[in-house]
């Protein structure tokens, strides 16, 4: 009878990386999302109806708006639009954000990711593009979806002619969006081995920083405390792309400083990203 040999035996075959690593790790992600049913029916619903109803005032302006005399497709219609979509954005990225890297952390699935060929890029990449393809698809494409309902329903060219640059602001603004909160949710999951804790913290700034700026305007008249809710500079920046009226200079009477207000999106952008990808590792470190 022959005696096998059942030690180890070194692999000598060929390393190959594969190319969409970190696209497999975003649909892997999207698969479990998608079947949570009760997140989408309680925050993807909400905002599919909110779409509708602003699809339904697109028609009925374009139908019966020349008898009434109406004309609030304008660019504040798309700038509003898009700023109410972000309480959705919120609630999405509390209960589908906020565990995408804490789950793997308490779970030790980080080293069992790295053992594969897979880089932390490719890792970090996956997670992002998860939350962003989420929160994709409740501003940025229901927006590009209501400026194509308009430009096809409407009875002349006159709208494409005069606001086809609509286009761009809806797209630049909604990815302004998507791309720092969803940093910044990734930040908060990194953080810790619960996704309830990356939940609070990251409620507390959506929240609690819009608070303590109306604090500090109301009570010490600081003229720069705008600047510190993370609404009130998403709000300036979206005033500027859209064209609008904007409304933290109006405490600098007239002077626009909108500027300051990317400066901290992009602070904000920078901050996450360090964060991540030191909390982000192949050999947990403990002092």
């Amino acid at each position: 009878m022959p005696i096998h040999d059942q030690s180890y035996q070194h692999w000598n075959g060929t390393f190959r990386k594969h190319e969409l690593s970190w696209w497999i790790i975003a649909k892997q992600g999207l698969r479990v999302i998608v079947h949570r049913k009760m997140l989408m029916l309680f925050i993807l619903a909400p905002a599919v109806i909110q779409f509708f109803i602003y699809g339904g005032i697109i028609y009925g302006v374009n139908t019966y708006g020349a008898m009434l005399n109406l004309s609030i497709i304008n660019p504040k219609f798309f700038f509003d639009f898009i700023m109410r979509q972000t309480f959705f954005i919120a609630l999405m990225c509390v209960f589908a954000g906020s565990g995408l890297i804490a789950n793997d952390l308490r779970n030790n699935a980080l080293q069992l990711y790295f053992s594969k060929p897979i880089k932390r890029l490719d890792y970090i990449v996956g997670k992002l593009l998860t939350i962003f393809i989420l929160l994709g698809f409740i501003t940025l494409i229901p927006g590009i979806l209501l400026f194509t309902e308009n430009a096809v329903i409407s009875q002349d060219l006159t709208f494409l002619i005069e606001d086809f640059w609509l286009i761009g602001s809806i797209t630049l603004f909604s990815l302004i969006i998507v791309i720092t909160t969803g940093f910044m949710i990734l930040a908060f999951s990194s953080t810790t081995r619960n996704n309830r804790y990356a939940a609070i913290g990251f409620i507390a700034i959506l929240i609690g920083t819009p608070i303590f700026s109306g604090l500090l305007k109301e009570v010490l008249n600081l003229k720069w405390a705008s600047f510190i809710s993370y609404w009130s500079n998403m709000y300036t920046v979206g005033s500027r792309i859209f064209g609008l009226p904007p409304v933290v200079s109006a405490f600098w009477k007239g002077t626009d400083y909108w500027y300051w207000s990317i400066v901290i999106i992009l602070a904000i952008i920078a901050t996450s990203i360090l964060v991540i990808m030191k909390r982000v590792r192949g050999v947990e470190i403990i002092k």
